[in-house]
Formats: C-alpha cells, structure tokens, sequence
C-alpha cells in the first residue's frame, strides 16, 4: 500500500531544478556556439528567478486567504532574517579574510550599509529577497485592506507590470542608474507579473483543475516551452534579465509541468525522502553558492567555464545549508538556510 506524500513532490523537485538553474547561470559559461541548444538551456537559463516568484506567491496565497497573521509574521521573519544576517556574515568573513590574504578586498561599512537598503551590492543575490520582501509587503497589504477586491487590483497591478516593461520605460528609467539601483529596482516591476500569476494560481486551484487531464495538459504545456526555447515566440525587449513574454510564458510552462508530477503515485520510498531533504535546502544554496563561488575563484580552485565547477559548487553549498540548518535548528537563525 502506498503512503499519501505530505508534500508536492513535483514542486519540491522543481525547487532543486530551480536552485541547479541559479548555480549554473552564475557559475557555468557554455561555449556560445551551443548556448541555443535546447539541452543547454535546460541547464543554463534565466527561467528560474522567474519561476521562482511564481512558485513563492502561488503558496502565499494561502497564507493571505487564511488571514493568519501569526503565519504570515513567520514568513516576513523567514525572509528578512537572511536578508540581514547574510550580509553581516559574509561582510565580516570577508574583512576578516583580507588579514591573511591580499587577494581579498575589504568591504567597508558604507557598502554593508547599502547593501541593506538595495539588496544588491557585495550580495548581489539579495535582490530576490528584496523584491520578494516588499512584493509580499504590497500584496498582503492590497488583500487586508480591501480583501473583496484585491483580486481585481492584483490582476490590474500585473498588467501595468507588463505595459511598464514592454512599453521600455522601466528600461529607460532605471538602466541609466549604478547597479545597485537598476537590478533591485528595475527587476521589481519585471518580476510582479509573475509574482501576481502565482498567486492567482493559487486563488484559482488551478493545479487541481488540470490535474484532471494531466497528460493532454503536460504534453501541452512540453510543446509550448520547446517551441519558445527552440525558435522564441515573442518580441525581445530590454530589460534586466527577468523581462519579456518569451520568459514569462515559460515559466508558467515549467511551474505546470513539474506540478503535474503524480504525487499520489509515489510512496514514502528513499528517493522521495531525499527529494524533500534537498529541497528544504535550496534556499541555503542560493544564498550562500555565489560568495563561495567567488572566493574559490580568487584561489584558482574553480573553473567558472566548466559545469563540473558548478556542480561543485552546488553541493559544497548544499553540504554547508545542511550543516547550518542543524547546527541552529532550536533558534530563528535557521531561517538563514531555509
């Protein structure tokens, strides 16, 4: 008899692919004479902070629709503990590490201090968080206070996301600016169309609703991300690596398929087991695997062109999210990994 599964497996399995997808887009440099294979944009692709924001808002929601406020100050701290303590960390190491080797540069307090109030300077993947923390801010705000009508509002706010981006003045507003300033804020109007796609999602149930015609639906789905990552369907625009139809489409395809997993087909087995340990860790991998990319690199102990460094790089991280998140198990500083 098989045993019902307390998580998705199909999502668990698409964190692990998502947090892959991160390493290698900042650790891996495919030769550009096979960049536009299909099976190298399966591994080298800017999808994943995408679907990301889609998967992160599609279980908001349920915290919005419960009007848990308890709940929902659990998620605020599970964000703006590691958006804090990170930079602190790495700040401190860093300094600390410029002692004993001159190929360490120091990192002064004004740079700490702006990385707070941008996400994006010496822990440049902190923009996710800071996006992530005033996109919940705004949604959870828009739901309490009027709670009727803010499904209309967010479909609203989506489609000015959209218009603002494909109209090229987001692009024309904040490209002109340090980069500090472009990625967290320019990519804050890319990224609240997917953000508000996984919350309606969430409102609409709508993996239970094609569940009920799984195949027909992931084969359509499959069909619709080739075609885009084959031949690109929609007009290009600029933007800060989160824009465009092309991309958003896609996410929406790879959310469905790995969400069409049939996980009432598995049991309780080992695999599944280490499908969900790994995916309790991918929020440690993203924040800790480009520092230690970085670092190593300064050593001469990776090769940022080789997908084997990437991989390295992945379960050094891993390892090191498994360690922090026993080692602080019994206190809020676990939030750091997961």
């Amino acid at each position: 008899m098989k045993v019902k599964n307390k998580i998705n497996i199909g999502l668990a399995s698409l964190r692990i692919y998502l947090s892959f997808l991160v390493v290698t887009t900042h650790c891996f440099r495919p030769k550009a004479t096979i960049r536009k294979k299909i099976i190298i944009k399966l591994i080298y692709n800017n999808i994943h902070v995408p679907t990301f924001y889609v998967l992160s808002f599609y279980f908001c929601y349920k915290l919005f629709k419960l009007n848990n406020i308890k709940k929902i100050k659990i998620r605020f701290q599970r964000l703006l503990i590691p958006y804090f303590v990170w930079p602190i960390i790495i700040w401190s190491l860093q300094n600390l590490l410029s002692f004993l080797s001159i190929k360490i540069n120091k990192i002064s307090f004004k740079k700490l201090i702006l990385q707070f109030l941008t996400g994006h300077v010496f822990m440049t993947v902190l923009w996710f968080q800071y996006d992530l923390i005033f996109i919940t801010l705004l949604i959870f705000i828009i739901h309490l206070y009027n709670e009727k009508w803010s499904l209309y509002i967010l479909i609203n706010l989506k489609l000015f996301g959209i218009f603002f981006t494909y109209s090229n003045y987001n692009y024309i507003i904040f490209s002109k600016y340090y980069s500090y300033i472009k990625y967290p804020f320019g990519r804050f109007f890319e990224v609240i169309p997917y953000s508000i796609t996984g919350y309606i999602f969430g409102y609409l149930n709508l993996i239970q609703i094609i569940t009920k015609n799984r195949i027909i639906s992931i084969n359509i789905f499959l069909s619709i991300l080739f075609l885009i990552m084959k031949y690109g369907i929609f007009v290009q625009i600029k933007g800060f690596f989160c824009q465009g139809l092309n991309l958003y489409v896609s996410s929406i395809c790879i959310f469905f398929i790995f969400s069409l997993i049939p996980s009432e087909k598995f049991g309780n087995n080992f695999i599944i087991k280490i499908i969900e340990f790994i995916s309790n860790h991918t929020a440690g991998i993203y924040f800790i695997h480009l520092s230690l990319y970085y670092n190593l690199r300064i050593f001469s102990l990776i090769n940022n062109q080789k997908l084997i460094g990437a991989i390295i790089i992945y379960f050094i991280a891993f390892f090191v999210s498994v360690y922090g998140k026993k080692t602080f198990k019994k206190t809020k500083l676990i939030n750091l990994f997961q």
